[in-house]
């Protein structure tokens, strides 16, 4: 593995590798834990229907910036492996809301043991000084914000690929 980290690689294009490398470290992750069928944008939608019981294909196509139609596909993958459950919503029989199952629930666990692992290895690798300077450095580049990418995306009126 090319470990070129001198100051003649653009901060830009060493972020865009990084962020590549940590997901395919995660991926490897889950791999590992049995969800060799990870797609995108799976782990968000499951994030997003575990933070409420009553989460709509609706409100998951306005969270991603989509349409209903597209986030019902989405939807209709997650259900065909087994990730989630659809029910009638109880106040409009046209919804339907989107439950997690066990499946789902190992899912998001296998993911946060996944990034809690690669959190350890940098830590070792880079000691607390140099991981504390990689979070200074995206501290600074965060300016500080709380911006979140769906935010980002929606204001600027681009969409995840």
């Amino acid at each position: 593995m090319n470990r070129d980290t001198s100051p003649s690689v653009p901060v830009g294009p060493a972020l865009r590798r990084a962020w590549v490398g940590y997901q395919l470290r995660v991926d490897d992750a889950m791999k590992a834990a049995g969800f060799d069928d990870r797609q995108f944008p799976d782990g968000r939608v499951l994030r997003m229907c575990a933070e409420s019981t009553a989460t709509t294909i609706s409100q998951i196509g306005r969270e991603l910036g989509i349409t209903r139609q597209g986030a019902g596909k989405i939807v209709a993958s997650l259900r065909e492996r087994r990730y989630v459950k659809l029910v009638s919503s109880a106040t409009d029989g046209r919804e339907k809301i989107v439950t997690l199952t066990p499946r789902a629930v190992d899912y998001l666990a296998a993911q946060r043991r996944a990034a809690r692992t690669i959190e350890r290895s940098l830590q070792r690798e880079l000691g607390p000084d140099g991981l504390a300077g990689l979070h200074r450095l995206l501290e600074v580049l965060g300016g500080g914000a709380e911006v979140r990418m769906r935010d980002y995306l929606r204001n600027t009126g681009l969409r995840e690929s």
